[in-house]
């Protein structure tokens, strides 16, 4: 899901990301013997084909719970921000891969997409965020695109997602239009959970964690997440169309590979997810 303001003047994303980052959540006077330091390393080459590399990095990750003792904390909470269906990812891949060392998750879905809603109501253990994660309370606007004939129980991801109601008035737009509720999700999650709680997060956010993620650094919001899995968006080559990129987000890769490097340098626990 995707949220993007009337443009104005930004600083460079890279130097943003790295004034954000004047601190770290834990002491990292001595990296090597943090946790980060024995995650799967990034991966430093923009892929090829994306689509792929989800499938054998997702094999070479080294889950948080794998690899140290959970049994200590309060409560164990796993927040999907930008859900979609349940079959998405809560139910294909948190619920059957991720190890959980026999504790039991409440799972939060944050998903604004109303096409999604109804079957949450029907799942145990699982508290819908009908809202949009953004930076403040406010009302947005979004383009909706669908293709053609797609399900509900659709298991892509960013397929097909609200995404951003363009300024440039692009004139070939002939999909839906709709207001939505955007929440301050920091402040929404330093009053949800707490550092005795162990926080699973998963973010796919359509291009908004580039907003997202600086907000949750300046509020220490950031530090109550034990791990995060995030999908960095960025003008990925296409899978239809060989030798051509998307024109749907402006971000390059090495700009998120910085994001991932800033956010493990100071000692968050974050996984590529493409």
């Amino acid at each position: 899901m995707g949220l993007q303001k009337e443009p104005k003047q930004h600083i460079n994303i890279i130097e943003k990301i790295t004034i954000s980052f004047a601190f770290a959540c834990v002491d990292m006077t001595n990296p090597q013997q943090h946790i980060t330091h024995i995650a799967e390393p990034l991966i430093e080459e923009e892929p090829l084909k994306p689509w792929i590399t989800l499938k054998r990095n997702v094999r070479s990750i080294k889950y948080l719970p794998s690899i140290a003792d959970i049994s200590f904390k309060n409560r164990y909470v796993y927040v999907d921000v930008g859900a979609r269906s349940y079959g998405s990812s809560i139910g294909s891949w948190f619920r059957k891969q991720y190890p959980k060392q026999n504790k039991t998750f409440h799972v939060y879905a944050i998903e604004a997409d109303k096409t999604f809603h109804q079957e949450y109501g029907l799942k145990k253990g699982i508290t819908l965020v009908p809202y949009a994660a953004w930076v403040k309370n406010e009302t947005l606007m979004f383009e909706i695109h669908r293709d053609p004939g797609e399900h509900v129980e659709v298991k892509g991801r960013g397929m097909g997602r609200i995404q951003p109601l363009q300024s440039s008035g692009r004139g070939e737009f002939d999909g839906e239009v709709e207001k939505i509720q955007g929440f301050d999700f920091a402040n929404w999650l330093k009053k949800t959970v707490s550092k005795n709680d162990f926080v699973v997060m998963k973010m796919d956010v359509e291009g908004t964690e580039f907003d997202l993620i600086p907000r949750l650094i300046k509020t220490g919001a950031i530090c109550l997440i034990d791990e995060i899995f995030l999908e960095c968006h960025y003008n990925r080559w296409q899978r239809c169309c060989p030798g051509q990129r998307s024109a749907k987000y402006e971000k390059t890769y090495d700009q998120c590979l910085q994001l991932f490097k800033s956010l493990r340098q100071s000692g968050v626990l974050v996984h590529q997810w493409f």
